[in-house]
């Protein structure tokens, strides 16, 4: 009886300390900076932390998804809209190599025409920051200081024209932040 009690009573601390230590963890985990340093199927390493002075647009997707191409293409389109304006697009295959090799990501992006750097999260190191299931596509958003600018954009919408105008306005608002802060 007395071992019941002592165990019902260091349950109730466990919850009752516990949960605060929990809690406060939490919280300081969500303020550490976002990061997100990939390869590139090109060989080169894209840090987003060294991209100061740019809005960058970061979409994480499959080849497997038909989705995420769509997205593609509408971010093609993006990316030749906003050549002229300080604005990087990055896409992030989160295929596994077994998935498709880098050779395949190569090939992948020829096909449709994807000019826009091809990164790989094949572990899930980078998305995971963003979201803990998977749903695609995902884009994520960078502040000309490389600071993720919530929140995040899941799915694509069956409307492409709509979907560009969804980013466009966010794309647009980083810009015009950055430009206002510039004053």
């Amino acid at each position: 009886m007395k071992q019941q009690f002592a165990r019902h009573l260091l349950s109730v601390a466990l919850i009752v300390f516990g949960a605060p230590m929990a809690v406060a963890q939490s919280a300081s985990d969500h303020a550490a900076p976002i990061t997100l340093k990939l390869k590139g199927v090109d060989g080169k390493t894209y840090d987003v932390a060294e991209m100061h002075g740019q809005v960058v647009v970061v979409s994480f997707g499959a080849t497997w998804c038909k989705p995420c191409e769509w997205e593609l293409a509408a971010l093609e389109e993006l990316k030749v809209e906003y050549a002229q304006r300080p604005v990087r697009f990055l896409w992030v295959s989160v295929d596994t190599k077994e998935q498709a090799s880098d050779a395949w990501l190569k090939q992948y992006a020829k096909l449709h025409n994807i000019t826009i750097p091809v990164l790989r999260d094949a572990d899930f190191a980078a998305f995971s920051q963003f979201n803990d299931r998977l749903r695609l596509p995902m884009i994520v958003f960078f502040n000309e200081r490389g600071e993720f600018a919530a929140p995040r954009h899941t799915g694509m919408s069956a409307d492409p024209i709509e979907y560009k105008q969804r980013m466009r306005a966010r794309i647009d608002a980083l810009l015009k932040a950055e430009a206002a802060g510039a004053r």
